[in-house]
């Protein structure tokens, strides 16, 4: 990724997306399904293809950019996701570190003015690794110039307790960001529409007058964590 965007205001958004065992099925299926429409929405926009960067990385027992930052226009194929192993919350967070130092770098070589990043957190289970914490709190330290948003969703297994220390972006009132699928939902339907609310966000942060960030709304399925 080497573009020449001399002053254009860029906003960067990563989607990790949990790739393990437990997410085989219709979980993964939504995913899959989901991503390529996203892909589609925002190359088919020119003001948002423009200003906005879109970032996989899948993790289970290992994590991976799956797609690099990239304008959307410029991707052929999106990448899909394939189940794998365990669910490591640290190795995730490590690769979205390491993914962001570098991105971040490049595309302010090309002369764009960089936004903080935004992290939509996608997983269905418990971290399977007892030492996550460490490897997201390198990630979340403020005194870290590119230290991102983090906007967390729990699906099947996922407990709200987890959930709610992944989200690092808060609101006035310091509630957190952190979203879970209601108990009885089907959670491949409810993937389904988190990736909508994305889809929103998305949109909404790079069409914002003022430039901030238009926070995920809640849909059929799912709640925001702090207002239960």
């Amino acid at each position: 990724m080497n573009e020449v965007n001399d002053g254009y205001q860029m906003i960067p958004f990563y989607i990790i997306c949990d790739e393990s065992q437990s997410m085989e099925g219709a979980k993964l299926d939504a995913c899959n399904t989901a991503l390529p429409k996203i892909h589609a929405a925002i190359a088919a926009d020119p003001i948002v293809n423009d200003k906005v960067r879109i970032g996989v990385i899948s993790f289970s027992d290992t994590a991976e950019a799956l797609l690099p930052l990239s304008k959307m226009t410029d991707v052929v194929d999106f990448p899909g996701l394939v189940v794998k192993g365990g669910t490591n919350y640290g190795n995730a967070f490590t690769c979205l570190k390491n993914t962001i130092q570098t991105d971040i770098a490049d595309l302010k070589k090309g002369g764009a003015k960089v936004n903080r990043p935004i992290v939509f957190f996608i997983s269905d289970g418990e971290p399977t690794d007892t030492n996550w914490k460490a490897a997201h709190a390198q990630v979340a330290d403020k005194s870290w110039p590119f230290s991102p948003h983090i906007i967390s969703f729990g699906v099947g297994g996922a407990q709200a307790d987890t959930i709610r220390e992944v989200a690092t972006q808060v609101d006035k009132k310091g509630k957190s960001f952190a979203y879970l699928a209601d108990d009885n939902a089907d959670p491949g339907a409810v993937l389904s529409e988190i990736f909508k609310s994305l889809l929103g966000t998305i949109v909404g942060s790079a069409k914002d007058p003022g430039g901030g960030m238009v926070l995920p709304i809640t849909g059929p399925g799912f709640i925001k964590l702090d207002e239960v």
